[in-house]
């Protein structure tokens, strides 16, 4: 098995397991802020990993691994943070769009400045592989309705009938605002859980409202959360010297320690319970993806390793077709076709 077949190989398992992992998350964001799921998850893989590695007694690695190990889970819980607060800001899909992309194009950078340019047909798989996940990603913002019926701000897509509301002259209800459908948002974002269920208050003024837009500092942040998780994957690479169970134990205990200082400094208003399932099952599933992720980058160019990886969105996507009938798009199906060739050129 040649570097870059292998590479391409480890890599899809590891956007599968990623991919089935956003997509359980989600589910868990319904019930629970999105971070208590990631934090659960976070929580019991540590200690899953700690038990691995005392019951196998794997030799600690140099104390450089360790730290680049460390730093990646530190940095990549934080960009986590600031990734939903994006999210919450505006319209997705653009953000998400931008961050998904940043995420492949800064190791696919660094890996081409540290390790060289790449053959022709890898080459083209990158630039191939990168605009599917745009194409993923990315929705365009809906037209602005004609009716009165008032669609949530900060769904990225046409309205659904299940998100219309119409509203009556005088003070609306509770039960008339609409909630957003988790799972719907959690594929149009590129296989994000959303960060909340708490809706934006409805427009009282104005019956036509406008398409959501993307402010500016949303963007930002999205950018900032894109370049975090772009160098997660960079320091991961740089953490393989030594042994990947120990590498991964590092990271999940600074990535802990990271989603608990974020969770001390603004706790959720919602409840604190029915999260620890699929918190549990979700964080079994990210951190199957991550020692794949760490796997392909071994035996291959760090570059193919991370866009093949980076193209999890696809399978939250899929999972959420078959299990919630929430058909993809045609401009998203297209993506998925190109991420297939994409992955084909760069297996050879």
């Amino acid at each position: 098995m040649s570097p870059s077949s292998g590479a391409a190989g480890f890599g899809l398992i590891s956007a599968a397991s990623w991919g089935g992992s956003d997509f359980i998350g989600g589910v868990g964001a319904r019930r629970a802020p999105a971070l208590l799921v990631v934090a659960s998850g976070h929580n019991f893989s540590l200690f899953v990993l700690l038990a691995l590695c005392r019951i196998m007694q794997v030799a600690l690695p140099g104390s450089a691994s360790l730290f680049y190990a460390a730093l990646g889970g530190f940095e990549g819980s934080l960009a986590l943070a600031i990734f939903y607060r994006a999210l919450a800001m505006g319209a997705m899909g653009l953000t998400a769009a931008l961050t998904g992309l940043l995420t492949a194009l800064v190791p696919v950078l660094f890996s081409l400045i540290h390790e060289g340019l790449p053959s022709p047909l890898t080459a083209v798989g990158l630039a191939m592989g990168l605009t599917a996940i745009w194409l993923i990603t990315h929705r365009p913002a809906p037209k602005a309705p004609r009716s009165p019926a008032a669609i949530l701000p900060g769904a990225p897509r046409q309205a659904h009938p299940q998100d219309l509301v119409y509203q009556p002259q005088g003070p609306v209800s509770q039960a008339q605002i609409p909630v957003p459908h988790p799972i719907r948002a959690l594929c149009e974002m590129g296989g994000k859980p959303q960060p909340s269920t708490v809706p934006f208050p409805p427009e009282k003024t104005n019956p036509e409202l406008k398409a959501p837009s993307t402010p500016g500092t949303a963007l930002l942040l999205g950018a900032l959360a894109g370049l975090g998780f772009g160098s997660q994957l960079i320091l991961f690479k740089m953490a393989t010297t030594g042994g990947i169970l120990w590498a991964m134990t590092s990271a999940r205990a600074a990535g802990v320690a990271a989603l608990l200082i974020v969770l001390a400094l603004k706790p959720p208003k919602a409840p604190w319970r029915g999260f620890w399932l699929t918190g549990i099952l979700a964080g079994a599933l990210d951190t199957l993806g991550n020692l794949f992720y760490i796997q392909a980058s071994r035996v291959g160019r760090l570059d193919v390793a991370a866009l093949v990886c980076s193209l999890y969105p696809a399978g939250t996507i899929l999972l959420a077709a078959l299990v919630l009938r929430e058909w993809p798009s045609r401009r998203q199906f297209a993506g998925m076709a190109l991420a297939l060739a994409a992955v084909a050129l760069l297996s050879l």
